[in-house]
């Protein structure tokens, strides 16, 4: 009997464990659809402007801005995210998620490590892509959306490209190639864009 109980003791801590070790661990990636719905891309004046995506992200960063964000700046970013998204071929919502998970559309955001404006950008990042006013709107969604599509061509390929571009965009290129993988530490950020742009999708 005593044999038994001490089995039965064993079992239940090894399940207390069990199940603190599962606690801890990543989120997996979530199941998603595919990201590049229908639309078109160009450079700005070739393709018709977007005018549905532009109203979905709108309607979307009205309930997600911060509330020192003035209406008419909200709409400035949304209609160029659309913009620069179309000449990068980035569908616009996946665009736009990014940069609501980055900066929840504040232009003005700074970040402790010094990254800057809507997309985030460190000010070697924000060089390289010609920007020289990060608080732009403008500069920065051009910057933003160019360097991401450079984080998609580095992938090209890959089934999983846009996962790696993210995890890219957050922690850097060099960092997601020492392992060709999707580090953990990237995992959240990327389910919580995949979440903003489904939402975004369905409005």
């Amino acid at each position: 009997m005593k044999t038994a109980a001490a089995i039965v003791i064993v079992l239940a801590l090894a399940g207390l464990f069990g199940k603190d070790k599962k606690k801890h661990q990543p989120p997996p990636i979530q199941t998603r659809p595919p990201v590049f719905t229908k639309f078109d891309c160009g450079e700005p004046g070739t393709v018709p402007f977007n005018e549905t995506s532009k109203q979905r992200i709108l309607k979307f960063g009205m309930g997600h801005k911060t509330a020192a964000i003035p209406d008419d700046t909200m709409e400035q970013v949304a209609h160029y995210t659309v913009v620069y998204a179309a000449s990068y071929c980035i569908e616009p919502e996946l665009a736009a998620a990014l940069i609501a998970r980055e900066s929840r559309f504040n232009p003005n955001a700074v970040s402790p490590n010094g990254a800057k404006g809507l997309g985030q950008l460190i000010d070697s990042t924000a060089r390289n892509m010609g920007v020289s006013n990060p608080f732009d709107i403008q500069q920065n969604l051009r910057g933003s959306l160019g360097y991401f599509k450079l984080m998609m061509d580095k992938w090209q390929g890959r089934s999983d490209q846009i996962d790696l571009a993210l995890a890219s965009y957050l922690i850097g290129p060099g960092n997601v190639e020492r392992c060709s993988c999707v580090p953990d530490s990237s995992r959240i950020y990327i389910n919580d864009i995949y979440a903003y742009r489904q939402k975004m999708l369905g409005m």
